[in-house]
């Protein structure tokens, strides 16, 4: 499974904390063996949003990873706040 971080979650990046950058990270390294594997994902905290392939995966307490799967690929969209996964799910 290959990563595509888009522009948006970049920025998202940028604006975190170093511990939730680097938990970030983890997470993203995690993702391609978890997503190849029944129930393997469970421990990341990942659960679909929405019926179009969009999931989100648990870094910590108040923050999400937002990701889209097509194909071989996950698109990484957004990091933020379940404030900000609600104000991109209603945006769909």
């Amino acid at each position: 499974m290959k990563l595509l971080l888009m522009e948006r979650f970049q920025r998202d990046l940028t604006d975190l904390s170093q511990q939730d950058r680097s938990r970030c990270f983890e997470l993203l390294m995690g993702l391609p063996k978890a997503m190849g594997t029944p129930h393997g994902h469970s421990g990341l905290g990942i659960r679909k949003l929405h019926s179009s392939g969009i999931f989100e995966a648990r870094v910590g307490l108040g923050l999400r990873v937002i990701f889209a799967l097509r194909d071989d690929q996950a698109i990484l969209v957004r990091a933020g706040s379940h404030e900000d996964v609600r104000k991109y799910l209603a945006s769909l």
